[in-house]
């Protein structure tokens, strides 16, 4: 598949229909339309046939604390190397523009987890522990 790298941010439609078709959780358009306006570094995959959407992933944070976060590839386009691609991008951005004391976090899905180990992510167990607080 012919694709292009984008940094442009999607539209909320299109940003919940890929999170939803990727196996991730929804997110309501309007939460999605701000949250994405909050991104510190997007990288978006788009058909060069159609200019659907079909990877993503973005940087959020607040110049000291970073989180790696909504890492998708549609399904019909999974195992070809567009998830290494998009982190690469991602990685690339925390290289070259964070400070080097910001710290950068990510909730990884067993077993995605291997991808984010290949980019120098690790468990922060036992010094630390991931925790998560979701409204019900």
């Amino acid at each position: 598949m012919d694709y292009i790298i984008t940094t442009d941010l999607p539209n909320a439609e299109e940003f919940v229909k890929l999170r939803v078709d990727a196996g991730l959780s929804f997110r309501s358009i309007e939460v999605s339309r701000q949250a994405l306006l909050k991104s510190v570094y997007f990288v978006g995959l788009r058909s060069k046939e159609d200019n659907a959407l079909i990877g993503m992933g973005r940087l959020v944070g607040d110049g000291i604390m970073f989180i790696v976060s909504d890492i998708a590839v549609l399904p019909e386009f999974q195992g070809n190397g567009y998830g290494k691609l998009i982190m690469t991008h991602i990685k690339n951005y925390i290289d070259s523009n964070l400070d080097k004391t910001a710290c950068v976090t990510l909730l990884a899905d067993v077993p995605a987890d291997g991808l984010y180990k290949q980019f120098g992510f690790r468990e922060s167990a036992p010094a630390s522990i991931g925790m998560i607080y979701q409204m019900k």
